[in-house]
């Protein structure tokens, strides 16, 4: 009796530990708001779900443990100390994840969220010092029981109500769908994934980005905060649409449906110790590509002013202009089959790591495809924008970085920013040179692993030293050509800052519910005097307006 009496206890807070959770899970979804009928399913499923994973937890740390003698269990098959016990280490597990949710939902979640699960810690915790001292001091015998668990349903309703309480985000504003104004130049908007300053500077004091270079003396550049935590989604899209990630609503790379809940997929799960989405119910989840962005990205927003606009190494946000994704790496060309003085560079430089020279190879493969194919795109037509994405300096970074400066397997990175420099300026020269609005930016950069993140290199699979953009480094922009203040260097500015500033230097509205704002140090101040500032409510995303998109770019 004495293990079916500690089982019962274990299932029972297993349940209250399922219940406590399910509305700290709701509060990572913002705009999600459930009817009586849809939050008493979730509070059953997730219930259950605690019961059979979270009892059993408690259940199998009891009996290997040995933890609570048979004579606290008591006669009456209730034992008050045992379930103070359970709730406390119930109540603490809570605060301890709304807290790690909290930080990391940093630039990802609305702030009303947020602070709602900060007031779900501060509860949780409270509750749990509570049951706590009432554990150390003994005092089960002058309490009923039944006021014990009606104290656990009080905790449990508290955190509902904190979710009934949040208010919901703002609803969007209403879109303009056909700007007035006209594009005032043409616009080359270039990313680099993986870039940053600290990797950027020695390589143009080293002469190998001249053409760069030149745009860097005669413009305004400077580091750019990127998207806390690291999100490649997120942080590509907050680049192109300049609204903050809970506008645009791109959280990450895959989504979950569920559908006995949910009326559209979500992106943001409950974060624990447990592999995502496994905190899911009953893994009564359907794993979906990641959405797409609810404002328009820039080529979008050009597309319809009248500006001939495309889009190429982006993932597909294809809301206007054409688009050209990369080629796969099965599909890339063969590295024996790329411009001849390219490989006659890389081959010494990769002889450096011979065990990663394929991988390498087929990142050069993809960055030399996907130029070319933007190359025959543009002269096929008109072009008056062009928003370029790659990812080779992030393909390579981790593998190619050398742990003491002068290392040989500097070559290869060196390489690369050779290529990328000579692809800007062919880039360049297509849409008009001096005339163009060129602009060179980073969503993110990479970091050497953080103290912590060795240690558990060392404790776990692999100690190799390899940066990485987990530690969400900021990364970097560029502005050049009429309109920018030359010579001028840049406090940092948030990546949501890059796309306003586009706009007003291309004389086209700024939307009101962008996260950023224009970043005046890079303007001239001949074209503050001379273009004000417009503002239009939104720039919701809408089907393509006049132009046809295109295939995937072939090898050549």
């Amino acid at each position: 009796m004495r293990h079916l009496g500690r089982l019962g206890h274990s299932l029972a807070a297993g349940a209250v530990t399922g219940a406590a959770l399910a509305p700290v899970q709701l509060l990572l979804w913002a705009d999600v708001r459930l009817p009586l009928d849809k939050a008493l399913l979730a509070l059953a499923a997730w219930a259950s779900w605690g019961a059979a994973w979270v009892g059993l937890l408690y259940f199998l740390i009891l009996e290997l443990s040995a933890l609570v003698p048979a004579n606290l269990l008591g006669r009456n098959g209730f034992s008050m100390p045992l379930w103070r016990r359970m709730m406390a280490a119930t109540s603490l597990l809570v605060a301890v994840l709304a807290v790690w949710n909290r930080h990391g939902t940093r630039d990802l979640l609305v702030s009303a969220n947020r602070q709602a699960l900060s007031v779900v810690a501060w509860v949780a915790g409270l509750y749990g010092l509570v049951l706590l001292v009432l554990v150390l001091r003994r005092t089960s015998q002058r309490l009923s029981p039944v006021l014990s668990i009606g104290a656990s349903g009080l905790f449990v309703g508290v955190l509902w109500g904190i979710w009934v309480l949040t208010p919901p985000p703002p609803p969007p504003l209403p879109g303009n769908d056909a700007p007035t104004f006209k594009a005032a130049r043409n616009l080359l908007f270039v990313s680099w994934e993986g870039a940053d300053l600290p990797w950027l500077l020695p390589i143009l004091e080293r002469g190998d980005m001249p053409f760069l270079q030149s745009r860097r003396e005669r413009g305004a550049w400077g580091q750019l905060r990127t998207v806390r935590p690291y999100a490649r989604s997120a942080a590509l899209a907050t680049l192109v649409t300049g609204c903050a990630p809970s506008v645009h609503g791109v959280l990450g790379k895959r989504s979950y449906r569920l559908s006995w809940l949910l009326d559209r997929p979500e992106t943001l799960l409950l974060a624990g110790p447990w592999r995502d989405p496994l905190q899911v119910p009953w893994r009564a989840w359907e794993r979906v590509p990641g959405a797409s962005p609810k404002r328009a990205p820039i080529w979008a927003i050009l597309d319809r002013s009248g500006v001939p606009a495309g889009n190429a190494g982006w993932p597909r946000w294809s809301t206007g202009g054409w688009d050209l994704q990369a080629p796969l790496a099965s599909e890339a060309t063969r590295f024996e089959e790329l411009n001849p003085d390219l490989r006659t560079a890389l081959t010494p430089a990769l002889a450096a790591v011979p065990e990663a020279a394929r991988d390498a190879q087929r990142a050069f493969a993809i960055a030399s495809d996907l130029h070319a194919a933007v190359l025959q795109r543009t002269e096929s037509g008109s072009m008056g924008a062009l928003v370029t994405n790659t990812r080779l300096v992030s393909m390579l970074r981790p593998t190619w970085t050398p742990e003491t400066p002068g290392d040989s397997s500097d070559e290869t990175l060196r390489q690369a920013a050779r290529l990328l420099d000579s692809q800007i300026h062919q880039l360049w020269l297509h849409l008009g040179g001096e005339g163009t609005l060129l602009v060179v930016a980073s969503p993110y950069g990479m970091a050497a692993p953080s103290p912590w993140r060795r240690l558990g290199h060392l404790v776990g699979h692999t100690s190799e030293w390899r940066v990485s953009p987990s530690e969400s480094p900021d990364g970097f922009v560029l502005f050049s050509g009429p309109g920018v203040r030359a010579g001028e260097r840049l406090r940092a500015r948030r990546l949501a800052d890059v796309v306003p500033t586009i706009l007003y230097l291309l004389e086209l509205p700024v939307a009101r519910d962008m996260a950023g704002g224009v970043i005046l140090e890079a303007v001239s101040d001949e074209h503050t005097a001379r273009v004000p500032l417009r503002r239009v409510a939104s720039y919701p995303p809408s089907v393509p307006t006049g132009n046809q998109h295109a295939a995937q770019p072939s090898p050549r």
